[in-house]
């Protein structure tokens, strides 16, 4: 047994352990039995779930140094699961030990018919924020038209599009059997007047494309392409690999910071690319980091969809050269087990405020329709005990309106409206001349 750990706490982990190890389906017990020329032994080994020195196993843990050699931090096992645990501290984290732990010790207070003593923080009541915007506005048709062009000219058909001239309009299309755009392609001067014929275009509902698995599949490789375009135009760049969006530098080499505005509302800028360094030498280490984020839109209700925001990173060895996966892993998981809820919510803000360009929305424009993303994360309220160490509270805030936001507002949300009885007998008086 360790000598430095208590015997109170020791005797109390045994007791609530039954002397069975606690590693799943293992169930092996931890006394062995005398012989007729010696006595029983104790097998088992106490383990720490976060390590007694912060160079042990998951010893990086915020968890106070008073509470490490406590039955609370302890986890009774076979001296086969210890060296596996240990051996491999990020596939059994503190996380997945303590509920190991919480598992074992319940089977055996029912299996003795004794109460639990395991000890339960007071139930509280705290909001939870979650990394989704909600899409408050989404373009209610899609405009379909016949054209020459294949799915493999799409570099030539690239050049063909007559790019608007207000910058901030996106131009997004899909090329299947037919060339899908949220663009009305019926107009004669629009963007893609030399890919299709104005004169037949077929305008699809975007609730009935929900319906199907394949027209919504391609209602949201509208959307994502419409993201594409809009972030490119932030200097964000999309990796095709990891499906998420990143930072690239200005210049080869350089770092980069950018302009966002804080939860406190002031501005400041913010290291976007950057060679990290050595604490202790200040020696620069070979790679960069770069701000990366998992941005995508996702339908969670019939008509309720939302844009998540998921903070990643992206590694270079030189600031362009991507990192080869297998160095990845450890340098993100080591930086992710450490980032608390407060630090994960600032930085989906920073991507939210950023991506906004500082006002309350986010609002993608197709010229006569448009999407519009709100800035407020959803919220909801739990009643748990919370995390151990994550105490630091975070306020979902945005930037108030002002009289441009709210144009901005007003003309996104005011776009074209479908008549749809009006087009129906239009098309209907169409087919008629035809034949």
């Amino acid at each position: 047994m360790r000598t430095d750990i208590p015997q109170k706490e020791q005797k109390l982990l045994c007791l609530m352990s039954g002397g069975i190890c606690a590693f799943p389906k293992c169930d092996r017990s931890l006394i062995q039995s005398g012989t007729s020329l010696d006595d029983p032994i104790i097998t088992g080994e106490m383990a720490h779930i976060v390590a007694d020195s912060r160079q042990g196993p998951r010893g990086e843990d915020p968890l106070d140094n008073r509470e490490r050699n406590k039955c609370s931090n302890l986890i009774l096992l076979c001296t086969e699961h210890h060296t596996i645990i240990d051996a491999q501290p990020r596939t059994y984290s503190v996380a997945v030990l303590r509920q190991m732990k919480r598992d074992h010790e319940s089977r055996i207070s029912k299996a003795t018919g004794r109460p639990s003593q395991e000890q339960h923080e007071p139930l509280k009541i705290e909001t939870i924020h979650s990394t989704l915007l909600t899409v408050s506005h989404l373009p209610q048709v899609v405009f379909a038209a016949e054209t020459q062009y294949a799915p493999s000219d799409y570099q030539e058909i690239k050049k063909l599009v007559k790019y608007p001239s207000r910058r901030s309009e996106l131009t997004p299309f899909v090329l299947r059997e037919r060339l899908l755009a949220f663009h009305d392609l019926r107009v004669k001067t629009g963007p893609f007047a030399k890919l299709v014929n104005s004169g037949k275009v077929e305008l699809l509902r975007s609730t009935d494309m929900w319906k199907d698995a394949e027209g919504k599949r391609r209602y949201i490789n509208l959307l994502n392409r419409s993201l594409y375009k809009y972030a490119g135009r932030l200097n964000v760049r999309y990796d095709p690999d990891h499906y998420r969006y990143y930072f690239p530098v200005d210049q080869e080499g350089v770092e980069r910071s950018v302009n966002y505005r804080t939860l406190n509302g002031q501005r400041r800028n913010r290291k976007v690319v950057w060679q990290p360094k050595r604490r202790k030498t200040g020696e620069l280490r070979d790679y960069w980091w770069h701000l990366a984020a998992g941005i995508k839109f996702f339908q969670m209700a019939d008509r309720q969809w939302c844009l998540t925001l998921r903070p990643e990173r992206h590694l270079t060895k030189d600031s362009v050269e991507p990192l080869p996966a297998e160095e990845i892993g450890p340098k993100v998981t080591r930086l992710k087990a450490k980032m608390y809820n407060d630090l994960y919510l600032r930085e989906v803000h920073f991507w939210r405020d950023y991506l906004s360009k500082g006002a309350p929305r986010i609002i993608l424009d197709f010229g006569t329709q448009s999407a519009m993303i709100d800035g407020w994360m959803l919220a909801f309220d739990i009643r748990w005990t919370g995390i151990a160490g994550d105490e630091k509270r975070f306020v979902n805030q945005v930037p108030d309106e002002d009289l441009f936001t709210l144009i901005d507002r007003e003309e996104a949300a005011s776009g074209e409206e479908m008549d749809w009885d009006d087009f129906e007998e239009a098309a209907e008086e169409y087919e008629v001349a035809e034949t």
